[in-house]
């Protein structure tokens, strides 16, 4: 009964152990549970500060963007002006693409068998007293191994090196290729650099295009434009393309709303929206212009024409629309006087007479103060000449009153009544014509010149002398070839649209369906210049005396004491030789082959074109030969103003009577009065003509 009463005792023991650890750990868990529950609940805050931290930084980054988009478009010229833009050609050479030789495992030659390896090691101790005979004929079986293994070692290396030089004849035929794609790229480069030397409109065009590919603006401006050159006029034409308004912020900031976990906008207003845009394009334009004229090192622009256009839908119809929101026309003079780095981009265009649309938000167009389909289709896309000639008439073989009704149907199918006044013994057509719009019409005075060469300003100071006296609202000058500089100078801010022959081309065919062309014929000589041009005697010009050219266009004109004279003209370089035999001017080669330089023999004259002269070209000679005697020459620039020149020979054969050459960016005329006893030779020596 004692061990029952005692084993019960230790089972009420156990179990009571077992309830206060049931206890126990009970109580443990709850513990756990409470800490995992508060820890829970510091993890769940600690993860809500960081989400709300990083919606903060979010925003934070956001505003920030915000910012820098803005400075962004507030320094689009500012952040321009350090780029030099002129363009290296050099830079277009590419280098041979020629890798080096690796022939691989057939470059390694296998090394040849050693003797030894096919040989039994020499016999020692016993061996060599039991084992002679075997040792001799395992040497003999080695020797005769070797012997295999070298004749197929040599076969090898022979297969080795024919494969060897299989690839050495076909890497050298790969690099020389190679070195003829280059030397050819190369052959094309220079002769690019030598046409854009030239002034050839399609190499200006190439270049300046090269040039504005290589300016950065930010990567959602459109990178589009198209470009054209008219040489007569060194005048640049450029359509490019705008960003739209789009690319102006319209949130002003970015704000975090905690409570319902989002991210609000506050909207700019439209009164910073617009006027940012309009400095955003303003910027554009002026920087396009800087970048052009800037890249220009050769000098062949002197105007820019920039015409700004956006590629957008118009609100109202969902059709495409390409309107012109901003023009300008500036002179690389006019331009150079600005401090880009200071202007204020909208009163910086309306100081160079830019038009500027008045509402850019709605798209307002601007008419474009050229159209770029007004510059002559030969500078801007190939056209099928030869196939056309037959039906194209050409405006320099036209007869006179043929010219005239052209014009006059011209202007009267573009709305304006024509009435002629007087014939014009330039050529032209001179007429009154009436504009019948209200308010905006009234007289027109309408003059138009069949010139080759540049048309000279003092043209455009007859037209407006003319539009004063008839007390006309508007003069317009047409020309077939093109204007100076000091035209258009003297054009700003006066009535008077000056048409150049591009201008002229596209008008007839818009408006009068004429398909004409402009190209002289042999012989062709502009006409002579107004009394208003010639009226003023010349100014003689003694023998090492100058004076500077004010036009581009020349007429020199001999007055020699018998038939056996000859008039000719040597063109220079900065070395005062001639770049080949095609710049000796004279009766069997009397024109240059850029046509800056012709040679009249029967009129004893030579006609120069300063502007189409190539930049290499730095000085023209005015020569004659035959007997010694007296000479006279007399220089008329096409503005009117003439000088005349003579020199008398004594036992020279051939005179220099004078020479036009460049200095500080213009030319100047110089009586020279010297020459050769020995004649053609003596000349032929010093500028380094080749005569036969």
């Amino acid at each position: 009964m004692a061990t029952v009463a005692r084993m019960q005792r230790e089972a009420e023991s156990a179990a009571a152990a077992r309830r206060r650890a049931e206890a126990a750990a009970q109580r443990e868990a709850a513990r756990a549970q409470a800490a995992y529950k508060r820890a829970r609940a510091a993890d769940e805050k600690e993860r809500k500060r960081l989400y709300a931290e990083s919606r903060v930084a979010e925003v934070a980054a956001m505003n920030e963007s915000l910012a820098q988009r803005l400075e962004e478009l507030d320094s689009v010229l500012v952040s321009g002006l350090r780029t030099d833009t002129r363009f290296h050609l050099e830079r277009l050479k590419e280098k041979p693409r020629v890798t080096p030789f690796e022939p691989g495992p057939v470059g390694h030659p296998e090394p040849p068998p050693r003797q030894e390896t096919f040989l039994p090691p020499p016999q020692t101790g016993l061996s060599k007293l039991l084992g002679g005979a075997r040792h001799e004929e395992q040497v003999r079986q080695g020797q005769l191994n070797y012997q295999r293994a070298c004749e197929e070692h040599a076969q090898r290396e022979q297969a080795r090196q024919a494969a060897l030089g299989r690839l050495q004849q076909e890497h050298a035929r790969r690099t020389s290729e190679a070195e003829e794609r280059t030397r050819r790229q190369h052959a094309e480069v220079e002769a690019f650099k030598r046409e854009l030397a030239e002034g050839r409109p399609d190499a200006v065009v190439a270049y300046f295009d090269l040039v504005l590919n290589t300016v950065a603006y930010p990567d959602d401006f459109p990178s589009k434009w198209r470009m054209a050159y008219v040489p007569d006029s060194a005048q640049l034409v450029v359509e490019y393309e705008l960003p739209t308004i789009n690319v102006v912020p319209t949130v002003k900031t970015y704000r975090y709303v905690k409570t319902s976990d989002s991210i609000t906008e506050t909207k700019r207003p439209a009164t910073q929206v617009k006027p940012q845009y309009t400095s955003v394009i303003s910027q554009i334009a002026l920087r396009v212009v800087r970048d052009l004229f800037k890249a220009d090192a050769a000098g062949h622009v002197t105007t820019i024409v920039f015409n700004g256009m956006v590629d957008t839908v118009d609100a109202a119809t969902g059709r495409p629309v390409r309107p012109c929101l901003l023009t300008l026309r500036t002179t690389k003079e006019a331009f150079s006087e600005l401090d880009l780095a200071r202007v204020e981009p909208a009163a910086c265009l309306k100081h160079l007479g830019a038009g500027v649309s008045r509402n850019t938000a709605e798209l307002s167009p601007v008419r474009p103060v050229l159209e770029f389909n007004m510059v002559d289709p030969r500078f801007v896309e190939e056209t099928d000449v030869l196939g056309e000639l037959d039906e194209r008439p050409n405006l320099l073989e036209m007869s006179p009153t043929d010219f005239e009704g052209l014009i006059q149907n011209l202007f009267g199918r573009m709305g304006l009544e024509t009435r002629q006044t007087r014939p014009s013994r330039d050529g032209g057509v001179d007429c009154v014509a009436y504009d019948p719009r209200p308010i905006m019409g009234g007289k027109v005075v309408i003059q138009a010149k069949r010139y080759r060469n540049t048309v000279g300003v003092s043209a455009v100071r007859d037209l407006y002398g003319t539009l004063q006296n008839e007390g006309a609202s508007k003069g317009i000058l047409v020309t077939t070839s093109g204007y100076g500089q000091a035209s258009f100078d003297f054009a700003k801010n006066k009535p008077i649209e000056l048409l150049d022959g591009a201008n002229l081309l596209y008008l007839l065919q818009e408006h009068a369906g004429v398909d004409a062309r402009i190209e002289a014929p042999e012989g062709w000589r502009d006409p002579d210049l107004d009394r208003a041009d010639s009226a003023a005697p010349p100014s003689p010009l003694r023998a090492g005396g100058n004076v500077k050219i004010a036009s581009a266009a020349l007429r020199c004109v001999f007055a020699l004491p018998s038939a056996d004279h000859d008039p000719c003209a040597l063109l220079l370089n900065h070395d005062r030789k001639v770049r080949s035999d095609a710049d000796f001017i004279f009766y069997n080669q009397p024109v240059s082959a850029d046509g800056a330089v012709e040679l009249d023999t029967a009129a004893k004259q030579v006609r120069v074109d300063l502007a189409r002269l190539a930049t290499d070209v730095s000085t023209v000679l005015l020569v004659t030969s035959g007997p010694p005697g007296a000479v006279r020459l007399t220089v008329t620039e096409q503005n009117g103003t003439a000088h005349a020149l003579s020199t008398d020979s004594t036992t020279e054969t051939v005179l220099v009577c004078a020479e036009i050459y460049r200095r500080q960016g213009g030319w100047r005329l110089r009586a020279v009065g010297q020459g050769y006893a020995d004649g053609l030779a003596g000349l032929a020596r010093d500028h380094g003509v080749v005569i036969e």
